[in-house]
């Protein structure tokens, strides 16, 4: 059994890295990538399972893979043409949704579609950044209880720390509702449902949990949505349910990131705690087998002020909301230069804490209350995670 377990994450680590091919193709088991997609595979925007990277250009774009341009509405549906990305890659023959840059406002970015191809954007879309995060460890979150979660919750502030916390619940067709955990908006509670909306949105390819075989395409893009998908048995998913597993099997398997030996500095610990940090962003969380996953998140949504807001809120999530973003694996992005935060505009520890506004606006002053010894020793702490 812990052979086949091994094997099955061996293959999972092979298609997180394969590169898909469009319909129709010599090799069926390869193809069906598109019509629209921002990457030919998982790996091009989390190399190495890690985050991607966020450097713009002198003109403002994307030098990588690591940035996505994320479309939606207030009612939770995408643009009624462009659907819930701007996908930025297209196959012969389909036309191009277009591309974005960014540009900066009071260190905040701005995003903006380029060359639309199918015209402006409806006027009641909202659009927002999204970088592609770390992924190391985050399988282990399955194995937390939805109880444990829930316990964390403080919804009305009870006990007067201005933390309040919430977990964001979705109902299930048997009854009942699980917890949401994956994403920056805790918007899935599997990863299973979190690799079938990757594969949708991201590759333009379709999984049994997501049929559509035109990934993001709409009724109005009617080229895309008549162009090649494979595979040809009618009502076959073009990524099937062994893929999907293997995938899944391979996220679950990847270890917890550890921190550098520094980051067990008892000192730089204790600082985390006293100025609040620890409050969200739990060193770790028990799990159902009597185990720990250390990856300092609690997992709820936390209102985190107008500088991190979004420009409208969702069904489950408002604007200024985000899940508490594990730190585990944070020393590698800033190895790598990835941003911090959901848009990347972070470049190291304490710009990221400048922003944090809403619910930890308390432990942000807290942080600049310290003497620049004391603050240097968390940054450095925080860092090496």
């Amino acid at each position: 059994m812990a052979d086949d377990a091994g094997l099955d994450r061996a293959i999972g680590k092979a298609l997180f890295e394969r590169p898909w091919v469009p319909a129709p193709s010599s090799t069926r088991a390869n193809d069906g990538l598109g019509p629209l997609f921002d990457a030919r595979s998982c790996s091009a925007c989390h190399p190495g399972a890690g985050p991607g990277a966020t450097r713009l250009d002198a003109q403002g774009v994307p030098e990588e893979l690591g940035l996505v341009l994320s479309l939606f509405r207030t009612d939770g549906a995408g643009d009624p043409v462009y659907g819930h990305r701007l996908e930025t890659m297209t196959l012969p023959g389909v036309p191009a949704e277009g591309t974005f840059r960014v540009t900066t406002e009071n260190g905040r970015p701005m995003p903006q579609p380029q060359a639309l191809g199918y015209g402006p954007l409806d006027a009641a879309t909202h659009i927002s950044l999204r970088a592609a995060p770390e992924l190391r460890g985050r399988g282990r979150l399955e194995l937390v209880p939805d109880a444990t979660i829930l316990a964390l919750e403080d919804p009305d502030d009870r006990d007067g720390d201005g933390v309040r916390g919430r977990a964001r619940r979705f109902e299930v067709p048997e009854g009942g509702s699980r917890i949401g955990r994956f994403g920056w908006k805790a918007s899935h509670p599997t990863l299973a449902g979190q690799t079938a909306e990757a594969f949708a949105l991201d590759l333009g390819l379709s999984t049994p949990l997501r049929m559509e075989p035109w990934g993001d395409c709409t009724e109005a893009q009617t080229q895309c949505r008549n162009a090649p998908h494979g595979p040809d048995a009618e009502g076959e998913p073009e990524i099937s349910a062994a893929i999907v597993e293997r995938i899944v099997a391979y996220l679950r398997g990847l270890k917890v990131p550890e921190p550098t030996s520094d980051a067990a500095d008892a000192r730089g610990a204790g600082l985390f705690a006293a100025t609040g940090c620890a409050a969200c962003h739990r060193p770790a969380l028990p799990t159902a087998g009597g185990g720990t996953v250390a990856l300092f998140t609690d997992v709820l949504l936390h209102d985190m002020g107008e500088g991190l807001a979004d420009p409208a809120g969702v069904p489950g999530a408002s604007a200024a909301e985000w899940r508490t973003a594990p730190l585990a694996g944070l020393s590698r992005a800033l190895e790598k230069r990835a941003g911090l935060l959901h848009d990347g505009r972070a470049a190291d520890v304490a710009a990221a804490v400048s922003w944090h506004g809403g619910e930890a606006a308390g432990a942000r002053a807290r942080f600049d209350a310290l003497s620049g010894r004391d603050r240097r020793r968390l940054i450095d702490y925080v860092s090496r995670l």
